[in-house]
């Protein structure tokens, strides 16, 4: 979903997992490697947002996890949502910031396939150690969003 018109919209990112790798895209706006993610649609909650534009972004099936000790306790009157493992708030341009919760995902699959044409971008699988090379070599790659990538691979493996 495009932005709302409100001077502050909230958003997710999910930083993605599959055997020892974390997937980074490419924002084809902004030109910095960071997560698949975007704006909550209206009567969305944000776990539905955040496995939503994982789709419509990478094609992946996902399942959220939760920060190191969570455990889901649903009840007859209450679903427990999976909660983020960080959240911010930033600047888009004078007049327009998102804040932004961020969640970690664990997927089966590496196969990249955007439902959404104009959503296609490149995407890479990084293990700790391209990481680590790409905070060295690339400047596209946010101080932030390696942190996060970091810490969903020590969350997911």
């Amino acid at each position: 979903m495009a932005h709302n018109n409100y001077y502050l919209d909230i958003c997710v990112d999910t930083y993605i997992v599959n055997d020892g790798a974390v997937l980074l895209r490419l924002h084809e706006k902004y030109n910095y490697w960071g997560a698949p993610g975007g704006h909550l649609d209206p009567a969305e909650d944000l776990n539905e947002a955040a496995l939503r534009e994982v789709w419509e972004e990478v094609g992946l099936t996902v399942e959220l996890v939760g920060p190191k000790g969570w455990v889901k306790e649903d009840s007859s009157s209450n679903k427990d949502l999976v909660p983020p493992i960080f959240m911010n708030r930033h600047r888009i341009n004078d007049v327009h910031e998102h804040s932004s919760l961020i969640f970690v995902a664990r997927s089966a699959s590496r196969a990249i396939s955007p439902q959404i044409e104009e959503e296609a971008s490149e995407c890479r699988w990084l293990t700790r150690e391209d990481l680590e090379v790409m905070r060295k070599n690339d400047p596209r790659l946010r101080p932030e969003n390696y942190r996060y990538a970091i810490k969903a691979l020590e969350l997911v493996g």
